[in-house]
């Protein structure tokens, strides 16, 4: 019976640890996943692994383990057993002597009758231990209950993606490409999401794993959305996506409702992270549009398909897009001699959420970017059109932004760029930053050209915007120049 006992405490122990490991698998990283998304590693977390005893004692011959049981039970044995064993084999020595002496018969027909009580104690361990049985391998799953549960998308259970802030039990998704991402393990997931529904919607992606499931625009003030479902529990990742930017409404995150059986937790901090500045192109302004033609609508911007995003999920980081169409440093998008001043960035660069339902400042120490990319300049040439007085004014509110951004993320790389729509005020761009280095001793930024669009054989979004090629070209462009530059 004392095998029995062992192997049911390595089973239970094994059991516990494989029920601790589920948290911290989702520390583990994927590197081979082609989407750049962190899973929980189905063969870690939940199954039963390295039970030795157990595995190797099923795998043995009935002959096998009644010698294992043998051994066992000598080992477990008092020390008044041990020494009778230790008799037991000077005797056995002494059978196969050629002189016998009566005494020493004796004590071989004791021998021989604890033999006997060995079998028979070997044969019920043999029918406790059935070699038949199923054995414990590191493919079989602990069994666990599922439940149905339901949480808010609050830190504890949630790993916002972007600016987020929460307001009235709901997370508030505003900028482009904000979200939220959680790891779970179970056959069902849903989503209830909540909208202030202007006349622009909002655009919302779905991914599991790491996949694109769908996306929709949200009609309703309220509604819930099935992301995931399995006859099985399966291990899961979901994430939700803004694909609008934050000028066209609103999306909250109500609940997340799952049939789990250890409940939610979020997915770890990626190895980098990477914040975007910028206007249209950064939001993703008309890339899914048919052609140039079509008029500009949140049902065709998707900012998961700009640069930003693909430069995001090549590197593996966390990414944060803050970004508003038609915005500038100086002036923003005008057709006027004078500057449009009603929205621009460096004010709006400091908040939370850049319209009317949040103007809380942001807590920059929450979340400290490796490197941001500035790609301002583009509206504020609407203004300027050369002419120097206008570019030097430009120039000033340029370096003062420099500077805010720098105080903002003190350990951060910083790249400066333009081009893709117009690179006119690139050269005061690089006169201010050389003027930035040069006041301040601090060389950690530069600047880059991203090219100027080929419409002709790459496409228009939009209002003659980057197409989704185009984005793709302005990513392939980016991404070697930021490997070479912090080493990635």
């Amino acid at each position: 019976m004392r095998i029995g006992k062992t192997a049911c405490s390595v089973t239970a122990a094994a059991l516990l640890a494989a029920s601790a490991a589920l948290f911290a698998s989702c520390q583990k990283i994927d590197e081979a996943v082609p989407e750049q998304i962190y899973y929980i590693e189905a063969s870690e977390p939940f199954y039963i692994r390295d039970i030795e005893p157990a595995s190797e004692t099923a795998a043995e011959t009935p002959a096998e383990i009644t010698e294992a049981t043998v051994i066992s039970t000598e080992i477990t044995e008092t020390e008044e057993t041990s020494k009778t064993e230790t008799e037991t084999e000077t005797e056995t020595e002494t059978e196969t002597s050629a002189e016998l002496h009566t005494e020493t018969e004796k004590q071989t027909e004791t021998t021989t009758e604890t033999t006997t009580d060995t079998e028979i104690q070997t044969e019920i361990v043999t029918e406790t231990l059935p070699v038949t049985e199923a054995t414990v391998t590191e493919t079989q799953p602990v069994q666990a209950a599922l439940y149905e549960m339901s949480y808010p998308a609050e830190d504890t259970f949630v790993k916002p993606l972007g600016r987020t802030f929460m307001k009235d039990g709901a997370r508030i998704l505003s900028h482009t490409c904000s979200g939220v991402e959680f790891a779970f393990r179970g056959t069902k997931a849903d989503v209830t999401l909540t909208s202030n529904c202007k006349t622009s919607k909002a655009r919302v992606a779905f991914y599991v794993n790491g996949e694109y499931i769908k996306d929709t625009m949200l009609q309703n003030a309220e509604e819930t959305f099935t992301l995931f479902e399995s006859d099985e529990p399966q291990n899961c990742i979901i994430s939700v996506v803004k694909l609008s930017e934050a000028a066209y409404s609103n999306v909250g995150v109500k609940s997340i409702n799952v049939n789990s059986e250890y409940g939610i937790i979020p997915t770890p901090a990626r190895k980098h992270k990477i914040e975007f500045i910028g206007d249209s192109i950064t939001c993703g302004y008309g890339v899914d549009a048919a052609d140039q033609h079509e008029a500009f609508a949140t049902t065709n911007e998707n900012g998961e398909k700009t640069y930003a995003a693909i430069v995001g999920k090549h590197f593996k980081a966390d990414y944060n897009v803050i970004s508003w169409s038609g915005i500038g440093v100086y002036s923003s998008y005008t057709e006027s001699s004078k500057p449009n001043q009603s929205f621009l960035m460096p004010p709006t660069y400091g908040k939370t959420a850049p319209n009317d339902l949040y103007n809380d400042m942001w807590d920059f120490s929450q979340w400290q970017p490796d490197l941001v990319v500035i790609n301002l300049g583009t509206n504020d040439n609407t203004w300027t059109r050369g002419i120097q007085e206008r570019v030097d004014l430009f120039g000033a509110a340029y370096y003062d932004f420099i500077k805010q951004v720098r105080e903002a993320n003190p350990n951060a790389y910083i790249i400066c760029s333009l081009g893709v729509m117009g690179s006119k005020l690139l050269p005061e761009i690089k006169e201010q930053v050389a003027l930035y280095s040069a006041n301040t001793g601090d060389y950690r930024i530069t600047t880059f050209e991203f090219d100027y669009r080929d419409g002709v054989n790459d496409g228009f979004g939009a209002g003659y915007h980057p197409s989704a090629v185009t984005h793709q070209k302005m990513a392939d462009k980016l991404i070697p120049f930021i490997s070479q530059l912090l080493g990635w």
